[in-house]
């Protein structure tokens, strides 16, 4: 496997549950696409689980193939079952860093707009919480109506947790996450990654807090810094 910046890190392992760093353009489980599937092979969190450590994996929940973070993991099935339980209450907390383009008005708010299930179409209620950690002026113009380029890196909170939830929502307020091929600034995108040096998905799932489902221990862990997280941690402190 080659991974971006940092390989695959066990965060915590007890007989139970497992909290697993996955970095970017890694996926947590087999695509259901079969030929992209065959593709990717043994590269997942699931596979990576099984060859490093001999142990099954049932995820709890999802990360996209360009987002790095944490990933929570019951390893029998009464504990994922109860983990499951929890998620579905709202009662496992998942916090992300993301990079947008422009600076969000106002600073703190929230994403209350329904998306639609990417497989049924149906529209799902959705909420995402953000708040302006840092904002960021560039004496460039990457678009041609300013002469400077605005940047916000924004701390989110999913209180629900929809396919892409996260870069559909910002996307829809006109702040889409940069490095978002799909959903995001082809300009700005291309901006970051030949002039600043910061290719892929800005968006990371930085922090887990839950109850463990059998000892009932309050848990709370952090994702390392990959190197792409570094130069922006830079970028937003040098300005």
């Amino acid at each position: 496997m080659i991974f971006s910046d940092l390989p695959p890190q066990i965060i915590y392992q007890d007989k139970d549950l497992l909290v697993l760093f996955k970095p970017a353009r890694l996926y947590v489980h087999p695509p259901e696409r079969k030929h992209i599937a065959k593709l990717v092979g043994r590269n997942t969190c699931i596979h990576w689980l099984e060859d490093n450590i001999g142990q099954r994996g049932f995820p709890i929940h999802r990360l996209d193939y360009a987002t790095e973070g944490l990933i929570l993991f019951g390893l029998n099935e009464d504990s994922a079952s109860l983990l499951n339980q929890s998620m579905r209450e709202g009662e496992i907390k998942k916090f992300y860093d993301v990079i947008v383009r422009g600076w969000p008005n106002p600073e703190k708010s929230e994403v209350n707009i329904p998306l639609e299930y990417e497989i049924t179409g149906e529209m799902a209620e959705c909420l995402t919480l953000y708040d302006t950690h840092r904002q960021l002026e560039l004496p460039f113009s990457v678009n041609s109506s300013f002469q400077t380029t605005r940047y916000a890196w924004l701390d989110i909170t999913l209180i629900t947790g929809r396919w892409r939830q996260i870069r559909r929502h910002m996307n829809q307020i006109s702040h889409p996450v940069i490095g978002d091929r799909e959903h995001g600034d082809s300009h700005h995108n291309r901006f970051f990654r030949d002039q600043l040096g910061i290719d892929g998905l800005c968006l990371r799932a930085k922090k887990l807090e839950f109850m463990h489902p059998l000892t009932k221990e309050s848990m709370s862990f952090e994702s390392p810094l990959s190197e792409s997280w570094q130069k922006l941690n830079l970028l937003f402190n040098s300005k």
